[in-house]
């Protein structure tokens, strides 16, 4: 089995007086921006070793360089996809600090919900307390218990042991004694740091799937200084349309529990019939009938998820949210220039994409920079959306390389 593996170097940042001319500068932001071609485009590949090799596992990113200019700090971030070319353009906490901090300020978001969760503790406690714990969190119609192999398997074999939890989000598992009408990342992110505070930790290292993977860059990017790793599983920090075919298989699956009939005498064979005409991948129905529990007292099957909620909000849950700031991304595929975001999380972060997958396209390589400049992508050929479950060695070994790089 093969990985494409795609790394980003670091480049230094270079502060332009304002001595120098306009003229000088846009001459050096062209020559600039062909010498970041000739690194942004590195590919390595990794063979079924799994090995990093000549990978620079610090995930040094994207080449950025800060121009000052006559009123405020600018960070300019050039790619060049295809023939064109789209510029980022970040706003940095530098001149303009008291209007960023408006929007950074913590929002309040009402009590959040106490998340049910699974402790995997390390063989060696006194170790797996010194080093950051991990934390897994799931995707849409996921639970805590999908991470259960993938969870004990990295508890065995890391180098450096670590306590590793796998949670519920909201709507979600065993949380079904406080369902709730919001869910927004910056809602679910909420109940995430409220468990990390609960649990008095410091610092965590966020591993999320899907949904659980814009949970994790939402909570990464409002309160980087909690964060100290990140590894994201097939999700880009984006919206996804409703023309997204992607996203449309998403809409059509929630769609369809929404019309099952759970009427007393029903046994889960009996949906999984019904529900053949609309979900025909059986390891998708498989999949989402996990959701799904007996209810002894009314004698039927009943959902352990809030399908009304995760229906209402999927729209909601189609975007991405930071701190309550919805992230518009109009500008992918287009020549737009990126919207202005004071929201930066500098830490390693490790993106793992289906080779199958359309959930992360190449167009969204600079929206994925913008906010993490320090990452590394690398794409598990032959693997879909659930790439942990359709290719858990592979992802194991790689989890296994980050946590004990």
């Amino acid at each position: 089995m093969q990985y494409h593996q795609y790394n980003h170097h670091r480049h230094r940042y270079f502060m332009c007086s304002e001595k120098f001319s306009r003229k000088l500068i846009l001459i050096f932001m062209i020559i600039y921006s062909f010498f970041c071609d000739a690194f942004s485009n590195n590919i390595i590949r990794l063979r079924s070793s799994v090995a990093f090799h000549h990978a620079n596992i610090n995930m040094n990113g994207c080449i950025r360089n800060i121009i000052s200019d006559s009123s405020n700090s600018v960070l300019h971030h050039t790619h060049k996809s295809g023939n064109s070319i789209s510029q980022s353009k970040i706003m940095m906490v530098l001149s303009n600090e008291n209007d960023l901090t408006t929007v950074r300020d913590v929002v309040d978001l009402g009590t959040p919900v106490d998340l049910k969760y699974i402790e995997f503790n390390c063989d060696d406690s006194s170790q797996g307390e010194e080093n950051e714990p991990v934390i897994l969190l799931h995707g849409l119609l996921g639970q805590k218990r999908n991470f259960s192999s993938l969870a004990s398997a990295l508890s065995s074999q890391l180098k450096n042991k670590r306590n590793i939890y796998a949670l519920d989000l909201r709507n979600h598992g065993d949380n079904h004694h406080d369902w709730r009408d919001e869910m927004s990342y910056s809602h679910m992110c909420h109940d995430v740091l409220a468990f990390i505070n609960k649990l008095k930790l410091s610092k965590v290292i966020l591993i999320g799937h899907s949904m659980g993977g814009k949970v994790a860059k939402s909570l990464a990017l409002s309160q980087p200084d909690r964060i100290a790793g990140l590894v994201v599983l097939d999700i880009a920090p984006v919206r996804y349309g409703v023309n997204d075919p992607a996203w449309k298989a998403v809409k059509s699956i929630i769609d369809s529990l929404l019309d099952v009939n759970l009427e007393p005498g029903k046994t889960k064979r009996n949906i999984d019939m019904d529900l053949r005409a609309s979900v025909e991948d059986p390891a998708i129905r498989a999949f989402v009938l996990t959701n799904l529990e007996e209810d002894r007292k009314e004698k039927k099957m009943r959902w352990k998820i809030n399908i009304k909620s995760i229906s209402s909000q999927l729209d909601v849950i189609a975007g991405f949210d930071v701190n309550q700031n919805e992230m518009n991304n109009d500008f992918v595929d287009s020549d737009e220039e990126m919207p202005l975001t004071p929201f930066l999380y500098e830490g390693d972060t490790f993106f793992i994409n289906g080779g199958t997958s359309k959930f992360v396209k190449g167009s969204y390589m600079p929206v994925i920079s913008q906010y993490f400049p320090n990452y590394m992508l690398t794409t598990i050929r032959g693997s879909g959306h659930w790439v942990h479950a359709e290719a858990p060695d592979a992802t194991l070994a790689l989890l296994l390389k980050y946590l004990d790089r």
